[in-house]
């Protein structure tokens, strides 16, 4: 009896299927992993929002979404942020962390967490006193400005509505890349207002830039603190 083998094109024609059901699996399972990133985001702004209602019911306001500012309402000596970047965030995890008046707000296990803390320009509180003392933070401390990042790596974006009404910040966050993108307080006014009502969402808003890494300010597949618009 003759053995017959596989034809070059019955080869060619296999691995097609196989390419083809490969790329459908991938498809699925990167689908899956985008699901599973979102959830985890969302998970982390869920705990940084219960951090800023336990400041807020201590201090009868949201943290302050500058430095300046937060200086002012808990007597703190004149803090600034060296590059003025992404100092949103960065002002919040300040404030949280801060053990006067009933705090720390900040949830532990994420201020412990190398992988949602970070500090991607690598700045610290410029204070000429010695900012840890001054401001109550945790025993052997440093006063770096941390960011909280998203499960992309990318910091969150805080703003309080405060300061979004006054309307007369820009400055930059860091990627996880290393490049920078602008937080603009007209654009964040123009698409952090309701469409209907004209409202600010809450005395706060914190929002991630989602898995494409694009600032949507709450729209696109940005992952909010906040219930999301219907997209226009």
């Amino acid at each position: 009896m003759r053995r017959h083998g596989f034809t070059l094109i019955e080869i060619m024609v296999v691995i097609g299927i196989i390419l083809l059901l490969a790329s459908v699996l991938l498809v699925s399972f990167s689908g899956v992993f985008s699901k599973s990133k979102e959830a985890q985001t969302k998970a982390t702004i869920e705990t940084l929002k219960s951090g800023v209602e336990g400041f807020q019911s201590r201090w009868g306001i949201p943290p302050p979404a500058n430095l300046q500012e937060l200086g002012v309402l808990v007597n703190y000596p004149v803090l600034a942020d060296p590059n003025q970047q992404n100092i949103g965030i960065e002002a919040l995890v300040l404030a949280l962390r801060s053990k006067r008046e009933q705090g720390p707000y900040m949830d532990a296990p994420l201020m412990q967490d190398d992988e949602r803390r970070t500090n991607l320009d690598i700045d610290t509180i410029i204070e000429e006193a010695g900012a840890p003392e001054y401001l109550d933070l945790e025993e052997g401390s440093a006063p770096d400005l941390f960011e909280i990042i998203d499960a992309w790596g990318n910091p969150l974006v805080y703003i309080d509505s405060k300061t979004l009404m006054q309307g007369s910040f820009q400055y930059d966050v860091t990627l996880a890349d290393g490049t920078t993108t602008k937080i603009n307080a007209t654009e964040a006014q123009d698409a952090l207002r309701h469409p209907v009502t004209g409202q600010f969402p809450t005395s706060y808003v914190i929002w991630s830039f989602g898995e494409d890494g694009i600032n949507d300010y709450g729209r696109g597949d940005d992952v909010t603190s906040w219930p999301k618009y219907e997209e226009e």
